[in-house]
């Protein structure tokens, strides 16, 4: 690769306006290629980075040769499509969330990265979870066995009206259409959420699963041409190693319940919010005196003050990947199992 890493980003939109800002202030990289289907809203954002060259159509930046990478940011229905042509293309990857909308699709993007393993691939469920100073916090204690056995998760995250589409970013209708969207709050936020607890305890493997799912909670008007993701949805998993995982997701139901993980060992017990805007504070239940004496809370406080923002060490965990200086933030083969989890409970749910 190029001394300055040149790379090109796929789609204009907000995500696509962070990954810019990230790669345009660092002096490791520089922005060559900018392919964004909106003509004016292509021209501002290549004005605004500087970027020198900019295309409707994302096939132009795949054939230069001094590109090294790209950053897939569109709707995920063209994920697929996308992440082979820049494979084929010899560029390496750093794939947004949701990886694709089947795991289909998703098997059929690492079957391809595996015929090019000199080209590196990554997902970005990283960014809110293993990136999170919280998410080292939690796996410490649960390594060092302070909370013994794990056999339950406990994860509740409820909103009233913070629907993609509708109130978040509403312009973007194709969050509501499940097959470009691949689903709703489960699958937006679900690959952060198991990213997070399945990665602090060991990235079990899912044997069982019941689910549910809804919408229509409201009568607001979307102006979207289909409704078919979920607003509200949850599963009760079990996992090979017997643990129990009940998960709730909602943007649109009618409660609200703060963003709460609790997890459950036979030696003790964490309660804490995983995102780096929920406190930093974690309540640990334990017994005293090696477990034979009274029960007993302690509150504990991660360190959060080196944390910025959790865009930034993501696109700095993937520049350490393309200069061989760091792994995969997030390793494609577990983007992949993790969305297969997702679309188990889809499947359970009738969804």
């Amino acid at each position: 690769m190029s001394k300055t890493l040149q790379i090109g980003i796929i789609g204009g939109g907000m995500i696509a306006q962070a990954h810019m800002k990230n790669f345009a202030n660092d002096s490791r990289t520089a922005l060559r290629w900018l392919a964004e289907i909106n003509p004016e809203a292509r021209a501002k954002s290549a004005e605004t980075f500087k970027i020198p060259h900019a295309s409707g159509d994302y096939n132009d930046m795949l054939k230069d040769p001094e590109l090294d990478a790209v950053v897939v940011c569109t709707p995920p229905v063209s994920h697929r499509e996308i992440g082979v042509a820049a494979l084929r293309a010899g560029k390496h990857v750093l794939m947004e969330k949701p990886l694709t909308v089947s795991p289909e699709d998703a098997r059929a993007l690492l079957a391809e990265s595996l015929k090019h393993p000199t080209i590196k691939i990554s997902g970005c469920s990283a960014r809110h979870a293993r990136y999170n100073p919280k998410f080292a916090f939690v796996k410490k204690m649960v390594d060092d066995g302070l909370l013994g056995q794990v056999y339950f998760v406990h994860h509740r995250a409820l909103a009233r009206q913070g629907r993609g589409g509708v109130e978040y970013n509403p312009n973007a209708k194709w969050f509501l259409d499940k097959t470009k969207a691949g689903g709703g709050p489960l699958y937006d936020w679900g690959v952060y959420d198991l990213s997070f607890h399945l990665g602090v305890l060991g990235e079990p493997e899912l044997t069982k699963v019941d689910a549910f799912c809804v919408n229509g909670l409201d009568q607001v008007v979307t102006n979207a041409p289909v409704f078919t993701v979920e607003e509200h949805g949850g599963a009760f998993m079990t996992f090979s190693n017997g643990m129990k995982y009940f998960w709730e997701r909602a943007n649109n139901a009618h409660v609200e319940v703060p963003n709460q993980t609790t997890i459950l060992g036979k030696k003790g017990g964490l309660r804490f919010g995983f995102c780096t805007w929920d406190s930093a504070e974690f309540e640990f239940f334990d017994v005293d005196n090696n477990g034979t004496g009274k029960a007993r809370k302690q509150v504990l406080t991660c360190d959060m003050q080196g944390h910025k923002d959790d865009m930034l060490p993501l696109g700095q965990g993937f520049i350490a990947y393309l200069l061989n200086e760091g792994p995969a933030p997030m390793p494609l083969k577990l983007e992949v199992k993790n969305l297969e989890i997702l679309h188990a409970v889809y499947k359970a749910a009738n969804w």
